[in-house]
């Protein structure tokens, strides 16, 4: 064991060369595993999946007052000419997750990696034989694949109630597909909280970097949107939308008359308001977060 350590020092700066041959998959996902079960023992994060449950459910109410008086069987819902009952779902629900989500994200992910230097865990796994990387990746993974499996839950029990309260009008591959984009979103956010937690150095630390951030990315979008509307293209907020709003056209007016009021021409706008650049945005901010909180966690000191 005590050879392992010695060769486990070099091993982050050789990592690079020798990777992907002779990986070892099982290194990260011992560590998984190992997060997996930490997350599963937390009763915040039993709070927080409850909380993303309640917020996918939330919207059949709003959609069932909208159907009522409607005839049954009829192909579009009271809300709005053209309006489906998917598309009425989501039109009521974007508005509470561009709002909730990166709330319960935060507050999922802000510990990732500050709790186990406060807690001592980080010890623990450096007395396994695994690098940072391993570390990292396999606690990074089990974060974003456990929001993910909440939020998709959260889809499918909303689809659950649309079928209940409409079932002559419910329309299962748009609302099903939306959960792509949703899921997208989710995982943007808490690899946010992850690079948060491993930039900053504890508990508190991280908290408060995940309030802050929550704060500036929602004020952070209003402001984009007023004074550089160009800019709110690489907000994670608007590629989202964008790409439920293309899945459910109806959903919202033109975009060039939303857009006229800016200081960008709307043709000029338009160009970057599309669904593959919107998913593109989705997945730079999944990426790049990630590969920021590696960079600060393999200089982490971790004592075995």
């Amino acid at each position: 064991m005590e050879r392992w350590r010695v060769s486990n020092k070099c091993s982050d700066k050789t990592y690079w060369k020798r990777w992907p041959r002779n990986y070892d998959l099982r290194r990260p996902y011992q560590v998984f595993l190992l997060e997996c079960q930490l997350i599963s023992r937390s009763t915040t994060n039993r709070v927080i999946a409850a909380a993303v449950f309640v917020a996918f459910v939330a919207p059949i109410v709003w959609v069932s007052e909208d159907t009522i008086g409607s005839s049954e069987g009829a192909t579009f819902v009271v809300l709005e000419e053209g309006h489906t009952v998917s598309a009425a779902y989501w039109f009521h629900g974007i508005d509470i997750y561009v709002v909730l989500l990166p709330l319960f994200a935060f507050l999922f992910g802000y510990g990732t990696i500050a709790s186990e230097r406060d807690d001592g865990t980080l010890t623990v796994l450096g007395s396994l034989p695994v690098t940072r990387f391993d570390i990292y990746i396999g606690k990074a993974l089990a974060r974003i694949l456990v929001f993910s499996g909440i939020i998709f839950v959260g889809v499918l029990a909303g689809l659950f109630g649309i079928f209940v309260t409409n079932p002559m009008m419910a329309s299962p591959y748009g609302h099903l597909l939306a959960s792509v984009p949703t899921v997208l979103f989710g995982t943007a956010l808490v690899s946010i909280a992850i690079a948060v937690s491993s930039l900053l150095s504890s508990r508190l630390h991280a908290l408060s970097g995940a309030i802050v951030g929550y704060f500036g990315l929602v004020f952070g979008a209003v402001w984009t949107l007023g004074s550089a509307p160009l800019a709110i293209v690489g907000h994670p907020f608007h590629g989202y939308s964008t790409v439920i709003a293309t899945l459910f056209d109806t959903m919202y007016p033109s975009l060039e008359v939303a857009l006229s009021s800016g200081s960008q021409s709307p043709d000029t706008l338009l160009l970057f308001v599309t669904g593959p650049v919107a998913i593109l945005v989705l997945f730079a901010w999944i990426c790049g977060p990630l590969a920021i909180g590696y960079l600060g966690f393999r200089r982490e000191v971790i004592l075995s």
